[in-house]
């Protein structure tokens, strides 16, 4: 009788032990979006690149950045509670789907949250699944003190394509000539 059960138990364990460490291993990938409807446009003129880290169960997004333009923000994880109410409240059935992140002050941070969200004291983003070949919609929510989070703007992006990551470190700048005063060159 128990004999039955063996396999499927072997089969299993024997899944459990090889998908776990592809489940830990995060890949960098970054994604470049186009505007797609006249706010989008006015908000993001060229779209936006997204750089994140994805595992076999989650997506971290670290950094936005205007595709073709000089603005980029980086974000930061966030929760229903630095909201003041529930996602599904602000976005209906579309709040399940998407990950909240908060727009944080370095960067761009600052000038992002006064385009997208007047009057925010601080502002988040609901982003849909980040997947190859599929269009995103991204939700700018603000909030202000005494004020509950509101809907700011609804942004819909069509995919435009994935960057390839340099494999080698790329060269510096020479530091030694007094001046060159040319940026520090990074990986993205």
């Amino acid at each position: 009788m128990f004999g039955s059960y063996r396999i499927p138990l072997v089969v299993a364990a024997a899944t459990g032990i090889v998908l776990a460490p592809a489940a830990a291993a995060a890949r960098r990938l970054i994604y470049s979006y186009d505007s797609t409807t006249a706010i989008t446009r006015q908000m993001t003129e060229n779209g936006l690149t997204f750089i994140f880290d994805k595992t076999f169960v989650t997506t971290h997004i670290h950094k936005i950045i205007e595709t073709q333009d000089v603005g980029e923000a980086d974000l930061k994880p966030a929760s229903e509670r630095d909201l003041g109410r529930s996602q599904f409240d602000l976005l209906g059935e579309a709040g399940r789907s998407h990950d909240l992140y908060e727009i944080t002050d370095g960067d761009n941070g600052p000038a992002l949250i006064k385009a997208l969200c007047p009057g925010a004291d601080r502002a988040f983003l609901a982003i849909g699944p980040l997947k190859s070949g599929r269009d995103l919609t991204v939700f700018a929510i603000g909030v202000a003190k005494g004020r509950p989070g509101w809907l700011c703007e609804t942004l819909d992006y069509g995919f435009h394509g994935e960057w390839a990551l340099p494999q080698a470190a790329l060269p510096q700048p020479d530091r030694t000539d007094r001046f060159n005063d040319a940026p520090t060159n990074r990986p993205y």
